[in-house]
């Protein structure tokens, strides 16, 4: 697995591997599967009842991932010189079944097996049984419960013969299946049914990376959020994440150096620009207010992620006037914050809104204290006013959520911290907190109130 939060960088490396070519991943030919459209209810006609949860959809998966492989290796040894036999028969059998020999994701679950009554592998003639459903369509298995036994029948006797095929020719060819965007188009309500559909890939992921059979030359890499993976429930969920995750984690050093990098490959040439100063090589002034860097301003409104700072710069970009000196400046840098922080705003509704449809509430407690800094209590009272049946419990769970992902923070020391910069600090419900830089102007909040009678000079006596 890839891991990170939303706007760290998975699908960028989803793509890199996606577009690499097969020297640069050391032999291994790309089958990039992505789910940025997929309508999940289709995936739920492929499920075994009489399988446990933790199993309901592994064969549903390994179908996919075998389907795809098996076309993928067809048309590498094709390339090579004349198939053996069995791959010729195997390549008219997709072509028979789906249309073309390489299908796309789509085609291979809403194909019309489930119209086979009944078929004879290697061999089948499609064009004579496929008339015996006369008009059904794939939209009409969804209200038939034979038709998707017949569906789920078909397609893992097809998933055997396929698997087979495949295995004697495995060693002739590295492959890597790659799969992204399997948070798209969740509906709610089925969460928890998405949530048993994904623990069943990471398993069937799990199982083909470590079985003997594919001679380790079939590898599956899933892409997934950091916070989705922490809702999933299944046994030995620690060991799979020590044993076969990669999490992707920013810190400054990290995120000067990709600023950086982006600077040396886009800068106009005629740009007076010293790299030696990395980031802040594009700034005039090379520390800005509290003496920090222009950067570590930027992530102060952040979550510590690539895609806010190239919100942020590209926000600098549209505001900045051309200077002498060609560079942005500081006025820049804070004429910039109001445009970062509603995009932040939106970036997070997008982020959460189909997992959680209670979370526009939450930004709006927050909106509605009107301080950066607030107490629980605070909290509590402008939250019951949102939601009136709201329980103490709700409460402190909807600060944990919000404190989880950075959007608030506390105190540490003498320094707001938040999750993303300091992930083991804890909650304390008997402490103030604060929230993110980044969504003060969008929210409309104002230092807390007591810090701003300290700033109010006292009036003389008459």
């Amino acid at each position: 697995m890839v891991i990170g939060r939303k706007g760290t960088g998975k699908t960028a490396i989803y793509e890199y591997l996606r577009q690499a070519s097969i020297t640069e991943l050391d032999g291994y030919r790309t089958i990039a599967l992505s789910f940025k459209d997929y309508p999940w209810p289709i995936q739920r006609l492929y499920r075994e009842s009489m399988e446990s949860e933790i199993s309901s959809y592994q064969r549903s998966w390994r179908y996919i991932i075998v389907v795809k492989c098996l076309a993928g290796l067809v048309d590498t040894m094709e390339k090579r010189g004349k198939l053996p036999s069995d791959l010729k028969d195997a390549k008219q059998l997709l072509l028979k079944l789906f249309g073309k020999p390489d299908p796309d994701l789509l085609e291979i679950v809403k194909s019309k097996i489930f119209r086979l009554k009944s078929f004879n592998l290697p061999g089948v003639d499609i064009d004579e049984i496929s008339l015996t459903l006369g008009g059904i369509e794939f939209d009409d298995v969804a209200q038939h419960e034979e038709l998707q036994r017949q569906l789920r029948a078909n397609a893992f006797q097809l998933l055997d013969h396929f698997d087979e095929v495949y295995r004697r020719y495995a060693n002739q060819a590295k492959q890597l299946v790659i799969i992204d965007q399997l948070d798209e188009n969740w509906l709610h309500g089925e969460i928890e049914e998405y949530s048993k559909i994904l623990v069943n890939l990471i398993l069937c992921a799990q199982n083909i990376n470590h079985s003997i059979l594919y001679d380790g030359k079939l590898k599956v890499v899933v892409f997934l959020r950091a916070d989705i993976y922490e809702t999933l429930r299944f046994n030995d969920k620690n060991k799979v994440y020590q044993d076969g995750a990669v999490e992707i984690k920013w810190d400054y050093d990290s995120l000067d150096a990709m600023i950086t990098e982006r600077i040396e490959k886009y800068a106009p040439q005629t740009a007076n620009i010293q790299l030696t100063e990395k980031s802040a090589s594009i700034f005039e002034n090379k520390t800005v207010r509290h003496g920090a860097t222009p950067l570590k301003h930027m992530l102060r409104r952040s979550f510590y992620r690539p895609r806010d700072l190239i919100v942020y710069l590209n926000k600098v970009r549209e505001i900045h006037k051309p200077v002498a000196s060609e560079l942005y400046t500081s006025k820049d840098l804070y004429a910039a914050e109001k445009n970062v922080s509603s995009s932040m705003y939106d970036e997070l509704i997008d982020e959460w809104a189909a997992q959680n449809p209670d979370f526009e509430s939450y930004l709006m407690a927050l909106q509605n204290i009107g301080y950066e800094i607030f107490t629980r209590a605070q909290f509590f009272e402008n939250y019951k006013s949102i939601k009136t049946a709201a329980s103490d419990g709700e409460v402190n769970e909807v600060l944990r959520f919000l404190f989880s992902n950075s959007i608030i923070g506390q105190k540490v020391s003498v320094n707001w911290e938040y999750v993303c910069t300091s992930p083991y600090i804890q909650i304390d419900f008997h402490f103030p907190f604060h929230v993110n830089n980044g969504l003060k102007y969008r929210l409309v909040l104002t230092e807390n109130r007591e810090k701003r009678q300290r700033k109010i000079p006292a009036t003389k006596a008459a």
